[in-house]
């Protein structure tokens, strides 16, 4: 599918777009708007894959729950719920502060007691 899109479907497309932007669009129009074919399910590769590569775009923080959902074609997830949040995997830490959080949370221990 990837050699077919990239090798026989790419140029035609490109050819097809060039075309209906010069056709379709008036001059004013080519400034705000632009023809795009999505061929991105296509592309998609096999569930095993996409899962992974969304696992890893999740966790290192450039694309939230709903990015994904919106690329499998399901609902959104509210807001409210988070589903617009970008997060990162935060094992990962500079080693001169591994430990930083457990010496701060001490600090306020004992000055809690004092």
């Amino acid at each position: 599918s990837l050699d077919f899109v990239k090798y026989s479907l790419d140029p035609w497309i490109v050819r097809w777009e060039q075309g209906m932007m010069k056709d379709l669009l008036s001059d004013s129009e080519k400034g705000k708007y632009f023809i795009k074919f999505n061929v991105e399910g296509l592309l998609r590769g096999d569930y095993a894959s996409r899962m992974q590569g969304y696992a890893t775009a999740r966790q290192n923080g450039w694309m939230s729950t709903n990015d994904i959902r919106e690329l499998e074609d399901m609902n959104l997830v509210p807001e409210e719920q988070g589903g617009n949040l970008y997060l990162v995997n935060g094992s990962f830490t500079k080693l001169a502060d591994a430990g930083a959080f457990a010496k701060k949370n001490e600090k306020e221990e004992t000055t809690h007691e004092e």
